[in-house]
């Protein structure tokens, strides 16, 4: 059976690393360090099962980011879901708005973002 593949737009390289080290236990895994670097894997023709994506990042934030994505009709139907160490309730909803599928605060709990994850992009067999 493929893997299903999740691209990681995060610019702390420590959660990139560790996201990369705990998901690529069931997923094949390609990280990013800006919404730019992320919209450039994908325009090259790429195409993940699911986004995670941080907010703040420096330039191309995860709210750019995701409005290209969703902006793309190619890339429009892929689950993005947000990682934020923002506890801004305001954020989650503007993020939620514009069309993004979850949002985690970080710290995250692993079993969560594995949950998170099977439930838009798990096996639809029961």
């Amino acid at each position: 059976m493929k893997r299903k593949k999740i691209l990681v737009v995060e610019d702390d390289n420590s959660i990139r690393m560790l996201l990369s080290c705990l998901l690529s236990k069931q997923y094949e895994v390609t990280t990013k360090k800006n919404g730019l670097e992320g919209m450039k894997w994908l325009d090259f023709g790429n195409l993940p099962d699911a986004i995670l994506t941080d907010i703040h990042m420096p330039g191309f934030d995860g709210f750019s980011f995701l409005k290209n994505v969703r902006q793309s009709g190619f890339f429009s139907s892929i689950p993005v879901i947000a990682l934020s160490g923002s506890e801004r309730s305001g954020e989650m909803k503007r993020f939620l708005d514009m069309g993004g599928n979850d949002f985690l605060p970080k710290p995250f709990d692993p079993n969560l973002l594995f949950n998170v994850l099977n439930k838009h992009i798990g096996d639809k067999q029961q």
